[in-house]
């Protein structure tokens, strides 16, 4: 890059005005993969602590968030396979809390399990899991959001604290109490979440519930082929449900976020502005780089030099403008993504893919404006530039 650099350091006002517009627009690219990170990672948490090798869901599974349910009837169906050595229901759903400690109530998520055989597994879950025996009694999520009030770090030291959930048929709150705290994370939907046993669920928010899990995390016999079990018990089940794997279970999760919600489209097109405006200002200092040693140029053409010759010193132009870019905008991404998880808790993180996927957008940038640019420098006839 010094051929490049050199010729920048003729025109500093263009260098100065390319170098922030590169750098604002890779911060909007780092900023698009962080959120785009943020929202699937959150997405997926609960699918990640599935006990199980198959997840029983409804047909056509897509989301939790669509809050659809699997009578338990067709588990019995399932239940019924002497390979199904264990079938544990999950229930999901929101409702409303308050305490003291906070400003109002306030909407959050609440999972509700069978305490003898818990379909999840995530941190804290297991040492208060007898808590949980107790009706009414419930585990609220440390990773909320900051919305909660102190709830979570009372919970934390072990005391008891009375919560008022969602009103009855007499319009009078429920009470719950939190005896300790788990870890799950919020996502973009939800706020924060509790966990419950199946009794609390059916005393404390209605019987409803009871006959309708969101899905069965299901164990297999030891040596059982999962694919072939999978297969045949979809068969049996003849669209009344899906039998799913783990993974197939989290990747139409992230299938839905980022194909039936506004934020994949949104993502996706925040990356592919901020590239081509990065594209752009990198195009405008090569221009002026062009246009002000338009002279030099045409002679070393007039010369022999062939395009692959001024592709490649023009490619060093942007080079020049992207590496420094490409560093503060890292820099300064680093920052954005600390602040947005303090206050999200959503997983916003710098990980390899970012920083992979910024690089190779920061290369196309420079590769793509490099062709444009040298479309005008071709085009010069030598001797023009001598009459």
């Amino acid at each position: 890059m010094p051929l490049g650099a050199q010729q920048l350091r003729r025109q500093r006002t263009s260098t100065l005005l390319s170098l922030a517009g590169v750098t604002a627009s890779l911060l909007v690219i780092f900023a698009q993969l962080g959120i785009e990170r943020a929202v699937y990672y959150s997405a997926v948490r609960i699918h990640k602590a599935v006990i199980g090798d198959a997840v029983l869901v409804p047909a056509g599974f897509k989301s939790l968030q669509l809050h659809a349910s699997v009578s338990a009837a067709v588990n019995d169906v399932v239940a019924a396979n002497p390979s199904v050595i264990a079938s544990s229901p999950f229930w999901f759903d929101v409702m409303s809390i308050y305490h003291p400690g906070m400003n109002a109530s306030r909407q959050i998520a609440w999972y509700a399990i069978d305490v003898e055989a818990p379909a999840i597994d995530i941190p804290g879950l297991r040492e208060n899991l007898y808590k949980l025996r107790i009706v009414r009694r419930i585990l609220f999520d440390r990773d909320s959001r900051p919305y909660f009030g102190d709830l979570g770090e009372v919970a934390g030291k072990g005391d008891e604290i009375t919560v008022l959930g969602p009103p009855d048929s007499r319009q009078l709150l429920r009470e719950m109490f939190v005896v300790g705290t788990v870890a799950v994370g919020p996502n973009v939907v939800n706020d924060g979440a509790v966990v419950m046993s199946m009794d609390t669920m059916v005393e404390a928010l209605g019987p409803w519930y009871s006959e309708r899990p969101v899905f069965y995390a299901l164990k297999f016999a030891p040596r059982t082929d999962h694919a072939a079990m999978r297969d045949s018990l979809n068969r049996t089940l003849a669209g009344r449900a899906e039998v799913i794997t783990r993974d197939e279970f989290e990747r139409r999760e992230r299938t839905y976020w980022s194909r039936e919600t506004p934020v994949g489209y949104i993502t996706d097109l925040g990356f592919a502005m901020g590239l081509m405006i990065g594209m752009v200002f990198i195009y405008y200092a090569q221009y002026q780089i062009i246009r002000f040693y338009l002279p030099e140029y045409a002679i070393l053409k007039s010369l022999g030099y062939d395009y692959w010759f001024f592709l490649f010193m023009i490619g060093q132009i942007g080079a020049a403008i992207i590496t420094p870019a490409f560093l503060v905008a890292f820099t300064f991404a680093r920052l954005v993504y600390g602040v947005a998880e303090a206050t999200l808790h959503l997983g916003m993180t710098m990980g390899l893919r970012e920083m992979a996927v910024s690089l190779v957008a920061s290369i196309v940038m420079t590769a793509v404006s490099s062709v444009f640019a040298i479309r005008r420098l071709w085009k010069v006839d030598p001797i023009m530039l001598f009459e």
